[in-house]
């Protein structure tokens, strides 16, 4: 251990162990609790050979979870620290004399050493074996806890010009990692207690084929008063509404949570990063011949913080609003997906193995795509905003604001002559070009010029006038392209590429692809269909006919199933095959009138049983139909 101990002379409180070093003999600690863990687990893949054990630890149900969500996403705000040094490239290993074509090398070990030290964290959360788990668990987190606060000491004793500012940063960029830590150790401690209580120490429980909240959305589909539109107006798309039947998967939980505990370290790093600048800034002004004179350097100082602090603001304020965005644009296209609406995705998907890869690429994406949005974001925000406040400063300080004034009237005179002539295009169109609404209630004319010699002359001449307004209209074109992009570099939801073009935005492409596996294996009719079929299966794994017997497989139920499901999923007509392939022959349900299909509740079936009787066992006609049909394929 004496090579542990830190050798640099800092005060009292600092004196403590090399955390860069321990940090490296824990990852020996986290390999020893993931092999007891998979000494626990038993494998399927050769049973019989050591007993089945040694088994492969799954960390975290990143496809289909849906239990545990807050006890993983504080294991991921507990390890936000290591996340952090990742995203940020940090070598720990500069002081090692290596080429620079092996720093990629020692950054993927780097990774490697990370995944290994978080990974007890979320497998002690994700085994069966609940006891031994929550007693490694609380071991683990409570050493990790240690090793945090000892770390905020350290930067805490550190000494420096601004001691004040540092020392409230240095326990402030802690807190989220030290509450998470808290947080486990007291969700571990109550789970060895229930185990003890309830004399339950292995979760013998099959896993769960089917949720709740997908049970519920399947009843909600049925029902006959289901309303598939959600957030149709822009309020809608900005106030957060619970959907009954959908619940946030772990993933997105989980990368949410690290999004916004970053967001909140990032915060106080760029506080903590303006103390240093202010300072620099103070000794130079000090030591050398400013301009502005002596006088007036505090106050260059004090507009300098000013700006630095208000920018940091907006763009912590303006991540988390892109944060939640991000979660409500998750929803409405998974629930749009649900329903088969699928128009909002690329026209031309790609492989199925290259969604695979791109879906797996989404977590990592979606942080590092985030950080470098804040990141430019705040830095367009500081340059803008300084080169705004010292213009207005200096015009101020020189008593230049009449010139200051006229150069700008003469600069804005051109694009001020464009708005006028485009604004003077469209009430010439609206008073005097177009014809008059053909009948009273229409609510606007037809597009059909009236007066035609004087269309023909003002177009001649808006020909060469327009000119202008092109140029202009190019120049906002490119700073409204420069805004929205920096804008949107953070946002995986939306592309910044233009409609055919998306395919080349990887971080949009591993969004889609995240959209797709997820509705592939989550969409809650898949899983409560599947699970009904799974239930009629007995024990020896034969196919079990329930006690409703099978209807006939006859081609007038088979067609009034089909209505029965279109009438109630309008929009899954345009999905069906022959609309697909663009056949030209009519369905023979479009030629039923709408009223009639409305009343297709009191329509008698096949075998006396009407869709009322339907609509209630349905689930016992659904399975024993699939359930014939396997039969008769087998």
């Amino acid at each position: 251990m004496a090579s542990i101990i830190s050798n640099q002379t800092l005060p009292a409180c600092a004196d403590s162990i090399d955390v860069s070093a321990f940090n490296h003999y824990t990852t020996l600690l986290a390999a020893g609790i993931i092999f007891i863990l998979a000494l626990l687990q038993k494998r399927r893949f050769h049973p019989e050979v050591c007993g089945g054990r040694l088994a492969l630890i799954v960390p975290l149900p990143l496809l289909d979870g849906y239990d545990n969500r807050v006890s993983y996403a504080a294991a991921f705000g507990a390890v936000t620290n290591i996340i952090a040094t990742l995203a940020m490239n940090v070598d720990a290993s500069t002081d090692i004399n290596l080429p620079s074509w092996s720093r990629v090398l020692v950054l993927q070990f780097r990774v490697l050493e990370a995944c290994i030290t978080c990974f007890p964290l979320f497998a002690c959360i994700s085994t069966r074996h609940k006891l031994a788990g929550a007693v490694l668990g609380v071991t683990y987190s409570s050493i990790l806890l240690g090793s945090t606060s000892t770390e905020a000491v350290q930067a805490y004793c550190q000494p420096s010009h601004a001691r004040t500012v540092f020392q409230a940063v240095s326990v402030l960029i802690y807190l989220p990692d030290v509450l998470c830590f808290l947080y486990l150790i007291f969700k571990f401690l109550h789970a060895i207690t229930e185990c003890i209580r309830s004399n339950t120490y292995i979760i013998t429980e099959p896993l769960k084929r089917v949720y709740t909240h997908q049970q519920q959305y399947v009843r909600l589909v049925l029902h006959r008063d289901y309303d598939p539109s959600i957030e149709t107006t822009t309020c809608d798309k900005l106030i957060y509404r619970s959907v009954p039947g959908f619940k946030y998967p772990v993933r997105i939980i989980s990368v949410a949570f690290i999004l916004l505990v970053l967001l909140y370290r990032f915060g106080f790093a760029l506080l903590l990063f303006e103390s240093l600048i202010t300072n620099w800034l103070e000794s130079y002004f000090v030591g050398h011949n400013f301009p502005f004179g002596e006088t007036r350097t505090p106050v260059v100082l004090d507009l300098f913080a000013g700006v630095f602090y208000t920018t940091t603001i907006v763009c912590v304020i303006v991540t988390a609003f892109y944060i939640y965005l991000f979660m409500k644009s998750y929803r409405r296209h998974l629930l749009r997906m649900f329903r088969g609406n699928k128009s909002f995705i690329l026209d031309q998907l790609p492989k199925p193995h290259i969604m695979m890869a791109s879906s797996m690429r989404f977590p990592g994406y979606q942080v590092a795509y985030m950080l470098w949005g804040f990141g430019l974001l705040f830095t367009a925000l500081l340059v803008v905003g300084l080169m705004l406040t010292f213009g207005i400063y200096l015009t101020i300080i020189y008593h230049v604001p009449t010139n200051v004034l006229l150069s700008l009237l003469q600069t804005i005179s051109v694009p001020a002559m464009a708005l006028l002539l485009f604004y003077l295009q469209v009430v010439l169109a609206k008073r005097v070009l177009m014809q008059e609404k053909i009948k009273v209630t229409d609510d606007t004319p037809p597009l059909n010029v009236d007066n035609r010699r004087f269309y023909e002359c003002f177009n001649y001449y808006a020909l060469f006038g327009n000119l202008a307004i092109g140029m202009f209209s190019c120049f906002w074109r490119i700073l409204q392209g420069f805004i929205f992009g920096v804008l949107m570099v953070g946002r995986l939801d939306h592309s910044i590429y233009a409609r055919g073009w998306e395919h080349r935005d990887k971080g949009y492409l591993s969004y889609i692809s995240m959209l797709h596996v997820e509705n592939a294996h989550n969409h809650p009719m898949l899983r409560v269909f599947c699970d009904l079929l799974l239930t009629s299966l007995d024990k020896d794994g034969h196919q079990h006919i329930s006690q409703t017997p099978v209807r006939r497989n006859t081609k007038a139920l088979r067609r009034w199933l089909v209505a029965y499901t279109l009438i109630n999923n309008p929009e899954l007509a345009q999905r069906r095959k022959r609309v697909l392939s663009g056949t030209n022959k009519k369905r023979w349900f479009t030629r039923i009138p709408q009223a009639e299909l409305e009343c297709a509740v009191d329509w008698p079936i096949d075998d006396g049983i009407s869709s009322v009787e339907f609509a209630s066992s349905g689930r016992n006609v659904l399975v024993n139909h699939a359930a014939s049909e396997c039969h008769s394929v087998l």
